[in-house]
This record gives C-alpha cells, structure tokens and sequence, in this order.
C-alpha cells in the first residue's frame, strides 16, 4: 500500500474503534500508537473519505412537510430538507452536501455507464467530499461551468476532479472562465473544436448537480474573482437576484440580458433542460435565488436546508 492508503486504514481503525467501539480519543491513541490530536486528525480523514456513515432511521416531519410543499409548488420531482444547526445557520454547506451526497452515490453506484454533469461552488465541492471512494471508470463527469478565473487561476470550487479522482472515472473540464472578457472572445472561445467536443458530453448528461449563487456583494461570482466590481454592479443594477451556472436571473426567474449574459461560457439553461437539473443550496441568503430558478422552472430537484425553504414558501406568492 502506498502511504495515503496506510494513512486511510489507519483513519478506519481510528473510525471504527470510536463509533463502533466507544472508545475515547485517548484509548484510541494509546491502541494505535498516535498523539490524542494525530487521532482527531484520523477521524477528520474518516470523515473527509466517506469512510463513516450516518443513518437517521427516522424522518423529521417538519423537513418532511417542507419539502413536500415546495414539490408541489414548484413541480419538482423531488425536494430534500435538511434541519438547520442554530449555530451554523449561515454556513449549511456541510448539511446540505450530506443530503447531496446521498442522492449523488445513488447514480455513481450503477453499473451501467453514466454522464453525470457539475457546477461549481461551496456545496457542490462539499458534496463530492463527501462521496466514499468506488471505481467506477465506466462514468463521465463533465463540467457545466469553466474551470479558471480571469486571472487564469483554477477554479477551488470544481467538483468534476476530485469526483473523478474518487471514482477512477473520466473527467471533462471546460477550459474557460465563467465570463469571458469580450463578446470576441466568447465567440473564439465556443468555437474552439476542445470547446465543442466538451459541450457535446455536457448535453449527453443524465443528470447535473448544480449550485445556485446570490447576486450580492458577497457573491461567489465576484468573491473568486470570475466577474469585477463593475460588472457586479451593472448585475444589481438590472435587478439579478440570483445565477446558474453563471447565468444572472431575475427575481422571476428570468435571465438578464446585460453585457455580463453576453459574455457567459457555460450551456444556455435552456440546452440542459432535457437533463434533470438538481441544485444544492442553503441558507436565508441564497433564498431569494432560489426562488428565483424554482420560478424560473429551470430546476427538477432541490436539496436545501429549512432556512431556504421557509424562505421561498413564505415568498413564493410574492411578486
């Protein structure tokens, strides 16, 4: 075994003797050999790997509640709620990516060959950390959004590599930033034989797990860099609320037409609609983008957390 594969049997056997065995951390140590931190950084491996499992056999009926509203409302096909930690309620990333993680290994776990397709973000990249390893080569991840910012660094947020990483699938990642520079330049760049050969995988998809960003000072867009200031403020200056894949939205779903949406790489929404389209996203703050793609009716499926679903049903009938 080389030494990453050591290490993760060693995180198992930390795993193992404290949730099967109830061991404390310093009996652990003392079993295994390791300092009482090496043993919380085994069990954070354990964690990051997939290699623990929780199962709550019991459904909580005010999630349970909420979703089944927002399906009905909204014509999903399904809608996943999660509770909300009081202490976290701004940052249900880990929440959320544990709800998507379960529906996602759902599709990694067929035999038969898939295309599954990803956006990028927060909750996406949680998701897919949260997968366990299984070789799966049979499979294809493509990206729906470009891979690099304007300053040419990589996207942190990319799930297709590390899901691919973690399957042994084939990977393919749109070489391009989210919002190209000119017009020009997003024309030379979908013209690009590379380009297209990746967009014809990305419309072969099944099944694309997507998240969905607020437009807002704090916005994913501008914070990593793929849009400037300028740009963020012709943005709110149009009214955006929210974005898919980089596509600015109006409160009702629509998208903007602005030099922005002009210059944005990912597939038109309107391409992706024969595949199901789920979208991970929590929290008050993303509500009203939320809503936004569930009026929009871009979305088949929702994992969200309580604080969002309170919101878009306390909005829904709002104009």
């Amino acid at each position: 075994m080389d030494k990453f594969e050591v290490k993760l049997d060693q995180a198992a056997r930390a795993a193992w003797l404290s949730y099967v065995g109830g061991r404390t951390q310093d009996e652990i140590a003392a079993q295994l050999g390791v300092s009482r931190p090496g043993v919380q950084r085994l069990l954070a491996l354990a964690r990051q790997e997939g290699l623990i499992k929780v199962h709550i056999d019991h459904p909580i009926s005010n999630c349970m509640t909420l979703g089944q509203a927002l399906r009905d409302q909204f014509d999903l096909e399904f809608c996943d709620v999660v509770p909300v930690d009081p202490d976290a309620e701004h940052n249900s990333a880990h929440y959320v990516a544990v709800a998507g993680c379960d529906r996602l290994t759902r599709y990694l776990e067929r035999t038969e060959p898939l295309t599954l397709s990803l956006g990028s973000g927060r909750t996406v990249r949680a998701t897919v950390e949260a997968v366990s390893r299984m070789d799966r080569p049979q499979h294809r991840f493509v990206s729906l959004v470009g891979n690099v910012a304007r300053d040419g660094s990589s996207n942190r947020y990319d799930g297709v590599t590390a899901l691919a990483d973690k399957t042994a699938s084939g990977r393919f990642l749109l070489p391009a930033p989210v919002v190209a520079g000119s017009v020009e330049e997003r024309e030379a760049l979908l013209n690009q034989r590379l380009f297209q050969a990746i967009a014809s995988v990305a419309a072969e998809a099944e099944v694309g797990f997507i998240g969905v960003g607020p437009i807002n000072r704090q916005a994913t867009l501008f914070q990593d860099d793929f849009i400037n200031e300028s740009e963020l403020d012709e943005l709110l200056s149009c009214r955006a609320v929210g974005e898919l894949l980089g596509w600015p939205l109006d409160a009702q779903g629509r998208i903007i037409d602005c030099s922005v949406t002009r210059r944005v790489t990912s597939p038109a929404l309107e391409s992706l609609a024969p595949q199901r389209l789920v979208a991970l996203a929590g929290g008050t703050d993303k509500g009203p983008a939320i809503l936004s793609a569930l009026r929009g009716g871009w979305l088949k499926g929702l994992i969200t957390d309580e604080a969002a679903a309170r919101y878009v049903l306390d909005n829904a009938v709002r104009r």
